[in-house]
């Protein structure tokens, strides 16, 4: 294996380091993923009840207060009926009485039900919370756990940050290049073991690019041995190199 090749996935090794130790430093760790999740939809749930408890709340001052205001209409109709002086008068006042009532009737029932709309609301908000109350004191202290494991993942993402730098500074700028285009096409990695398939009832041994599954050619395997050049993939140019078990 030449030097550049080893160079290479030295670098890729770092760089998948890297990308694990950066997802576990700002990501969830998996030994408290359910209880974060658990706590996420129980979080949801109370604060969901607690806008629909404020919306009932509201609905209930706005009701109230069109029933207030149709009382006051209803106040003021009731004061002109000993003023009107004709048949068709009374009878267009009595017609605006009966609206504001039942603009009151209306409004009334809408107050009983946002009220007890509300207090459902807050019935059940009082039990999530004390089933919460448990949990959260849990999350709280795997919170405090893993705060305390993060300076060592930040010191780890930071060694390892300037190990790729050194990597890549040992490289030509070509082959730095090369891998950086790759690695553009494909974030999990640019480079490739070959592997070899056995083909049931046939001698002779198949290798291929263990990423793609093409069929590398066996002068392709014998350039991959010599180490003279970086030898890509025909299909997926990705850097093929033979693992350290693999047969001569």
């Amino acid at each position: 294996m030449s030097q550049n090749l080893q160079t290479i996935l030295e670098l890729q090794q770092a760089l998948s380091q890297l990308r694990d130790a950066e997802q576990r430093l700002h990501g969830i760790p998996d030994w408290m993923r359910e209880l974060h999740e658990e706590h996420e939809i129980r979080k949801a749930e109370i604060e969901s009840l607690e806008a629909a408890a404020a919306e009932a709340a509201r609905e209930r001052r706005t009701a109230e207060a069109a029933v207030q205001d149709s009382q006051e209409k209803l106040k003021k109709y009731q004061q002109q009926i000993n003023k009107v002086s004709t048949q068709r008068e009374y009878g267009a006042l009595l017609q605006e009485i009966d609206t504001v009532k039942g603009q009151i009737s209306t409004g009334e029932e809408q107050a009983l039900s946002s009220l007890d709309s509300a207090e459902k609301a807050q019935t059940e908000l009082e039990t999530l919370r004390e089933g919460f109350r448990e949990i959260e004191e849990r999350y709280a202290t795997e919170q405090t756990r893993w705060e305390a494991e993060k300076p060592g993942i930040a010191k780890q993402v930071e060694k390892l940050q300037g190990r790729i730098a050194t990597l890549r500074q040992q490289l030509p700028r070509n082959v730095v290049a090369q891998f950086e285009r790759i690695l553009e096409r494909y974030p999990s990695g640019a480079v490739a073991p070959v592997r070899i398939i056995e083909r049931p009832g046939q001698k002779q041994r198949e290798w291929h690019c263990a990423a793609c599954n093409y069929r590398v050619r066996p002068q392709v395997v014998v350039e991959i041995r010599n180490g003279g050049s970086l030898i890509q993939c025909e299909s997926c140019k990705r850097i093929l190199y033979l693992e350290a078990a693999e047969p001569g």
